[in-house]
């Protein structure tokens, strides 16, 4: 396998303007990337197809498929980035930096490259499938994703072939080539309080939205507390809650008739309901409607799973060093994946500067986390089911 392959293919994926157009209004899209993705797998004996109900923002779903009987690997990672537009700076003679830069080159072309070559280089004759999934829209919706598992599920039902769901995933976001064991979740409300207007000279004639927010603001300062207080996760601390933006009232003469809280509710995997417990809280401020405007779930992973002990036996094979476990506070794609019910952990290259001008991923990291993969897949999919779990 070839680490000067990987970031040779890194740097043409950088060169290619992925930006999200939902966050960047004019962004170019995934389209050219997707193609470009496509097409190089396409040529390595990949079964690739293009998935999307938008024609203009299509994610890549790619299999090679195995002899039989082995475990599958699902390696996922997405091709939007954020900002824009694109473009980087060719520094790969610059050994003293060990820089790839450009939007998108840590989050994720590093990543994706990463998974394509050791996927392409893998040897012959495993016995699962390595099935690469690369998600339109992961920094806003998390669309891409969605759909990939649905087709992906989809599949599988249709060929009754229960072999082609993935046993375990690898989420190829940027960890510095530590392994992320779990992240947060989290869920947006629009709290809605409805008031009376009246002319601000006599107040007592209406009913102030903003007075009402007020008690609302009040009681979730009062749950970040508490949340503050709960038992912290071991890898992930402690779950949160802030309002994002407020809106209300009209002019400076007029009581407001209404006003509009955004809240965020960042989650652990132990959460139950955060919905209802945000409406249990705002309950005594007064009448107040919660719209859930999206939810996605917190990921744990069990360490003992065999994706999880593959990666990390790989990991520290390759580097010679003990794995770095960890959880993020931020979520990824890896929450849907979880929650479809299929094993998974984060690793991916080392660098800095996601979402900037400046965003650089080192190239040295990327020569690891290829071998790193490579060994995974060997691992993961050469195992015939009933064999041996990894170490």
């Amino acid at each position: 396998m070839s680490g000067g392959e990987t970031v040779a293919l890194a740097r043409d994926l950088v060169r290619i303007d992925a930006t999200n157009p939902t966050l960047v209004p004019g962004g170019a899209g995934e389209r050219e990337l997707a193609g470009v993705v496509a097409g190089w797998l396409g040529a390595r004996g990949f079964e690739v197809r293009l998935v999307g109900a938008d024609p203009s923002r299509p994610s890549v779903l790619a299999r090679r498929r195995g002899s039989g009987g082995g475990r599958s690997l699902l390696l996922a990672g997405h091709l939007d980035t954020v900002g824009g537009p694109g473009g980087m700076a060719d520094v790969a003679a610059d050994a003293e930096r060990d820089r790839i830069v450009g939007r998108g080159a840590y989050d994720m072309a590093g990543g994706l490259a990463a998974a394509m070559v050791a996927g392409a280089t893998a040897p012959e004759g495993l016995a699962g499938d390595v099935v690469l999934a690369f998600a339109a829209d992961e920094e806003f919706g998390s669309v891409g994703m969605e759909e990939l598992l649905a087709v992906i599920d989809g599949d599988a039902t249709a060929s009754g072939d229960p072999a082609r769901r993935p046993d375990g995933a690898v989420v190829l976001e940027p960890t510095d080539l530590e392994v992320t064991l779990a992240h947060r979740g989290f869920a947006w409300y629009r709290v809605e309080y409805e008031g009376v207007a009246s002319h601000g000279s006599q107040p007592e004639l209406g009913v102030d939205a903003i007075d009402r927010a007020i008690d609302g603001l009040v009681a979730l300062r009062a749950l970040g507390r508490e949340l503050d207080a709960r038992p912290r996760h071991p890898l992930l601390g402690t779950g949160s809650v802030r309002v994002a933006t407020i809106e209300g009232g009209s002019d400076a003469a007029t009581v407001a008739d209404r006003c509009v809280l955004v809240v965020e509710r960042r989650t652990l995997p132990t959460d139950a309901d955060p919905g209802a417990e945000i409406e249990e809280v705002l309950a005594a401020s007064g009448p107040a409607r919660v719209v859930q405007l999206v939810a996605r779930p917190a990921m744990a992973a069990d360490e003992g799973a065999a994706i999880a002990r593959s990666v990390l036996a790989a990991v520290e094979d390759v580097t010679g060093s003990p794995a770095v476990r960890r959880g993020d506070p931020w979520w990824t794609d890896a929450g849907l994946i979880a929650d479809a019910g299929i094993p998974v952990v984060l690793v991916g290259p080392v660098g800095g500067g996601a979402h900037a001008d400046d965003e650089w991923v080192s190239i040295a990291s990327l020569e690891t986390l290829t071998a790193v993969i490579g060994r995974v897949i060997g691992d993961f999919c050469g195992a015939a089911e009933g064999a041996a779990t990894p170490r």
